[in-house]
């Protein structure tokens, strides 16, 4: 008798014993998922505010089977790694190419004064790691292009001549460089939000004076073409 009771009395204490839970670190997960995106827009594409996207990040809350379906249907998360952390974050796919084909445009943005936009034609398709594109850059392949820098006003972050991997998804507008054009010059330049919708504009190259424009100016032709996500460079020998 006393040693049955001792014996259930043990097994009871063995379920009792707390166990960490398997989905520890999910916060952590969902912001790495997110990656360079801002909590806005992660939390639009999954179709959640950004205030509930805060507290999945915090874990302050655990998101549902359905934000979790969404994650993982619209940025390819593994769904295993995203609950548990166990295996790889992405879910390959057998039907998809290793590389993707993106356009390179015989244009030029100008790191100075500005260059007046001409006619781009064709572009030329070139090759890369699919990969490379939405796990290091975070960006999708239809939305980015190529194209070259002609000055030195964002000397020496980009030189002339460097190439530029360009993302058209520019909303919403953060701290970053930007291809721009204005009063028909297409540009790179430094851009950094301000309040009241104002933009300031500034060069890395300290001999170039910076500017503000303002988004909500009918008579401002200023237009935001894409966020620059790389820079290449092709080395002298």
């Amino acid at each position: 008798m006393t040693r049955g009771a001792s014996a259930t009395k043990s097994r009871s204490q063995v379920k009792a014993e707390p166990r960490e839970p398997l989905s520890k670190g999910i916060g952590q997960r969902i912001e790495q998922m997110r990656g360079r995106l801002t909590q806005q827009a992660f939390a639009k594409s999954i179709g959640i505010s950004k205030s509930t996207l805060i507290r999945y990040e915090k874990e302050d809350r655990l998101p549902d089977a359905e934000v979790i379906a969404r994650i993982c249907e619209t940025h390819r998360a593994d769904f295993t790694w995203l609950i548990t952390g166990k295996g790889d974050p992405f879910v390959p796919n057998p039907e998809e190419e290793e590389c993707v084909q993106i356009p390179k445009y015989d244009i030029g943005a100008s790191a100075g004064p500005g260059a007046f936009v001409e006619a781009a034609g064709e572009p030329e398709l070139i090759s890369v790691d699919l990969q490379w594109l939405r796990q290091d850059l975070h960006v999708c392949p239809a939305e980015v292009s190529m194209i070259y820098v002609r000055g030195d006003s964002m000397q020496p972050t980009i030189m002339d001549g460097d190439m530029l991997l360009v993302s058209s998804r520019v909303e919403p507008i953060r701290d970053g460089i930007y291809v721009s054009r204005y009063d028909g010059l297409l540009q790179v330049k430094r851009l950094q939000r301000q309040p009241k919708s104002l933009v300031r504009v500034t060069s890395d190259n300290p001999a170039y004076d910076s500017f503000t424009v303002n988004l909500q100016d009918e008579g401002t032709d200023f237009v935001i073409v894409g966020r620059v996500v790389w820079v290449g460079r092709k080395l002298g020998f």
